[in-house]
């Protein structure tokens, strides 16, 4: 019995360490430049600090661009790693 619990134990850490490699390698490495502003490894939502949206996106994901504040509201296009983009109507953008 002892023998099956540590077996248990050993399969339950490493799925834990599974896991965690997967998180951590879905976040943006490099930064993007947000209407002048850099924000280093970005992850989630930020709301566009004024118009015309600017993204320069130094990262290694796509950055969404939204209509409304939030990263809600219509999508108003994409910015691939090492391009950069102007929106009239952007209001927030995403980085996974």
């Amino acid at each position: 019995m002892k023998r099956v619990l540590h077996a248990f134990g050993i399969a339950l850490t490493a799925a834990a360490l599974c896991l965690t490699t997967i998180t951590s390698a879905n976040a943006a490495s490099g930064a993007i430049i947000l209407n002048g502003q850099a924000i280093q490894d970005p992850s989630g939502c930020y709301n566009s600090p004024g118009w015309p949206t600017e993204v320069d996106n130094q990262t290694d994901q796509i950055v969404t661009v939204f209509g409304n504040d939030d990263c809600t509201g219509p999508v108003n296009g994409t910015v691939g790693p090492g391009e950069s983009g102007t929106f009239d109507f952007g209001s927030s953008v995403s980085v996974p």
